[in-house]
């Protein structure tokens, strides 16, 4: 075993191009200070620092060993850069911990390496050779071209040991005790008796100090917001039965993956399979359940089975699933390590944030919760810790970065007796401040653009706030400022029924639970209180039309009643992690009545009617050439369109919203370049909840003068969808509680079809949930476009018992502008204008 302490470089700030190694031979021939010779057998255990991270490699015979790229990758491979990579840790002061240790084998020896922390290695290799003597060499080498002298400190200790020390792994307490911080006053009994070699009397007071401890305030159990059915779901998992999505609601012995094989829950040496359920199985939100349930009993059953799952998941992580087809068929994998060509679940956020402190805290001082358990549920809040100050853990962008970011910082305040618990507080603070700029955008919207994944990062600013009120700090206001901008924003999204619209993995569901979670923080909010209480208190908000400029989102309503008219444009980036090829996409509602929808949401297991849904055929926009918003291959996560050609006009007549594609279309047959503009005229009419109506104008403009084929797209949420005229191509959608029409401004130019349930040549009017799905009325208006084209729909909604407000529509081209006339039912006229790639305003009457 060879145990070395090394400073990569002496230099302040380090040198990331300094390479300090250590070099092992064996055999007859002598490894040579040349660095890398691969003349020579030998292995090469590198590491270097600089620009705040570091990171380790091993080169056996002149090959890198660490992040090995197959060539072909296999199915399933992820890329993950520039994220999850084993091998990178945060620079620091001081030197660093590397330890290798060789077992001969008969023709062959194990080499284990390990870095910083010594509980278990982080690379195992094999080499066919049999050691006779390994003798290190320090080096230290400089790459790149820089013409600077680099200095290199080595503490080098070699020594013997048997198989059974170079096999052996230490247990959870042992690790645990080794990571405390003796210096605490708390623990000076500890200390000790540490000191004295009473291991024994040691394990036995540190768990007492932590079973009774006062302070750090851990969260009370009622504060996590538990589902209603937790006592089912702690029954069930007591008698070895799970459910698979969300909180548990149908409970078995057996599942069927997604790819038809049946799995067992337990496994036959009575283990849980932590492995094929990687991700909602593995986020222990049960264990809430359980100690829920734990709670209103007099028996120790939950508080067993949950000191039987932590030291079974503990022990046993971490969890390999090859090709899981419950994500796409990537490689998937949990626990506290990271490996190349594997997606990380991102889980650690949640358990450390949300799950484990509640069960810890309740059940840190229950006879039942055995010390094994305890140790080993330690051990976890540790390694998770470790793993997640790996800086490419951090993706600050996604909502992923803000709850591994909120779960350290929690780690760090709960766990003070540990000595890596100030600057893991040192690292979360400075996360959670990039994840505040980066994600939190000055409109109130959150960078993933999602009316469903911005809730879970709203939480994390709720969750700071709590823990930092919870352990007596201060919280700075820039976080609440943020925090009552996020809930702003969704709120003022939803439709007249408080219902959100479905943005990039969100939904269509009420937001009265999370306005509840608001209205406590600021009850001054009168708006907050009306969604909160489903309208029955407080005020809805002062504003009707919006525009969020960060977000590219316009709302255009008459109102917050129920008969009020809503549409929605996304004109904005594409939204970070979550994004869909949906830009300019509209919805349209009456009240709580979808009108003009979307094709669903696919499973995140894929497949083509997932892939659907995450395209531009499954949204309310335009497509060219048969081919989808030019997002593949050109994709990016987070793209900022144009921002110069979004505008936003309210008055008490109308209101003007104008947003732009400019990416262009990729199909089959390559990428057709140009540019998609829209513009929204929502004209109110006298009584704005009877008489409004929307304009949309497209206008399409090529790169080149080709003609090109183009197609509008209508996703209806009715049950019955029909072309009421063959001249006017009017589209009616309807069923007993709603109706919309589509009156296409220039007849003459398009044609019209209603697509229902087709598969080829492309998947197109389908609603999908998940894996379910059925047939959608979709009206797909097509026609030919050269040069600058624009064309123009009007948008008509009507309630049960409502006349139609819009009678027809007619149009004329002069001097390059459209101009729409639009008869309503009383007989008056109304003229929009578009002009070039300007929108004009309505005139007249």
């Amino acid at each position: 075993m060879i145990d070395v302490n090394v400073d990569p470089s002496t230099t302040l700030g380090g040198n990331d191009q300094a390479v300090s190694a250590i070099l092992l031979g064996w055999g007859n021939e002598s490894v040579t200070p040349r660095f890398r010779n691969a003349t020579v057998p030998h292995v090469s255990f590198e590491i270097r620092e600089g620009n705040g991270r570091g990171f380790w490699e091993i080169w056996i015979d002149g090959k890198n060993q660490t992040s090995p790229i197959p060539n072909p990758k296999p199915d399933g491979w992820m890329d993950t850069t520039p994220y999850q990579f084993h091998n990178v840790f945060r620079q620091r002061d001081g030197t660093y911990s590397m330890r290798v240790v060789g077992i001969p084998q008969q023709e062959e020896t194990i080499l284990r390496f390990y870095v910083e922390h010594m509980d278990r290695p982080v690379a195992e290799h094999r080499v066919k050779n049999a050691v006779q003597a390994i003798a290190p060499i320090a080096i230290a080498s400089l790459g790149g071209q820089q013409d600077v002298t680099n200095t290199a400190t080595f503490a080098i200790e070699s020594k013997a040991i048997s198989p059974d020390m170079a096999n052996a792994s230490p247990k959870p307490w042992e690790i645990v005790l080794q990571a405390l911080d003796y210096k605490r006053p708390e623990l000076a009994d500890v200390a000790a008796a540490m000191k004295a070699g009473k291991t024994s009397k040691a394990k036995s007071l540190f768990l007492q100090h932590m079973r009774k401890r006062k302070l750090p305030a851990g969260p009370k159990l009622d504060t996590f917001e538990m589902h209603p059915n937790y006592r089912k779901v702690a029954d069930s998992v007591v008698n070895n039965q799970y459910g698979r999505i969300g909180w548990f609601d149908d409970f078995a012995s057996e599942w069927t993956d997604a790819s038809g094989i049946k799995r067992s829950f337990m496994l036959p040496d009575k283990t849980v399979d932590w492995v094929h359920d990687n991700g909602h199985l593995n986020r222990h939100f049960h264990w809430v359940a359980l100690a829920y349930a734990d709670n209103e009993s007099n028996n120790d059953r939950y508080a067993k089975r949950f000191a039987f799952e932590v030291n079974d998941w503990v022990t046993r992580e971490p969890f390999f699933w090859p090709r899981s087809p419950e994500i796409g068929g990537l490689n998937v994998i949990d626990g506290t390590v990271f490996r190349p060509g594997f997606m990380n679940t991102s889980n650690i956020g949640r358990r450390c944030e949300m799950v484990w402190w509640h069960c810890y805290e309740h059940f840190r001082d229950s006879p039942a919760f055995d010390d094994d358990a305890h140790f080993a549920m330690l051990l976890g809040f540790l390694r998770q810790s470790r793993l997640i100050m790996n800086p490419t853990s951090f993706a600050v962008h996604d909502d992923g970065g803000a709850h591994i970011s909120i779960a350290l910082l929690q780690n760090a305040l709960m766990l003070p007796e540990f000595k890596e618990s100030k600057r893991w507080k040192e690292v979360a603070l400075q996360q959670l401040d990039e994840v505040l700029k980066v994600q939190f955008q000055p409109d109130g919207s959150h960078v993933s653009l999602s009316t469903g994944y911005n809730w879970a990062s709203i939480k994390v600013l709720r969750n700071f706030i709590e823990l930092m009120e919870r352990t007596g700090s201060s919280v700075p206001e820039r976080f609440t400022q943020a925090l009552e901008r996020s809930y702003r924003h969704p709120m003022l999204l939803s439709r007249s029924d408080r219902g959100q619209i479905d943005l990039n993995d969100g939904g269509w569901g009420k937001i009265a639970d999370h306005m509840q979670q608001a209205v406590k923080l600021f009850p001054d909010r009168r708006d907050f209180e009306w969604f909160a209480s489903e309208g029955e208190s407080g005020k809805p908000p002062k504003e009707n039309s919006v525009y969020f400029p960060n977000a590219g989102h316009f709302a255009l309503r008459t109102g917050w009643s129920s008969d009020s008219r809503y549409l929605f444009m996304d004109a904005g980036p594409v939204g970070a992690s979550h994004g869909k090829e949906d830009k300019l996409n509209i919805y349209v509602a009456i009240g709580e009545h979808q009108l003009i929808s979307s094709g669903g949401r696919g499973a995140y297991s894929g497949g083509p009617f997932a892939a659907y849904t995450g395209s531009t055929r499954g949204y309310n926009t335009v497509l060219v050439d048969d081919g989808v918003q030019a997002r593949i291959p050109l994709r990016q996560e987070i793209m900022t369109d144009d921002e110069s050609v979004r505008t936003f006009a309210s008055t008490k007549e109308y209101d003007v919203a104008t947003g732009a594609f400019i990416h262009g279309w990729h199909s089959e047959n390559g990428h057709t370049k140009g540019r998609h503009e829209r513009t929204i005229v929502m004209v109110k009419g006298d009584r704005p909840s009877a008489t409004s109506y929307f304009v949309v104008f497209d206008t399409l403009q090529f790169d080149d003068d080709k003609t090109h084929d183009a197609k509008a797209l209508f996703h209806l949420r009715r049950n019955h969808a029909g072309i009421i005229d063959k001249a006017t191509k009017v589209v009616h959608g309807w069923d007993s509680a709603a109706s919309v029409r589509i009156l296409p401004a220039r007849p003459d130019e398009v044609e019209v079809e209603v697509i229902r349930g087709q598969t080829e040549p492309h998947i197109q009017g389908w609603h999908v949930v998940g894996t379910a799905k059925a047939p959608m009325n979709t009206p797909t208006f097509h026609w030919k476009a050269k040069g600058t084209n624009t064309q123009a729909w009007v948008i008509v909604p009507a309630g049960a018992d409502q006349k139609w407000s819009v009678d027809s529509v007619s149009s004329k081209m002069i001097d390059a502008e459209l101009h729409v006339s639009v008869k309503t039912a009383d007989g008056s006229i109304a003229r929009i204008m578009r002009s070039g790639l300007t929108a004009t305003s309505p005139s007249g009457k």
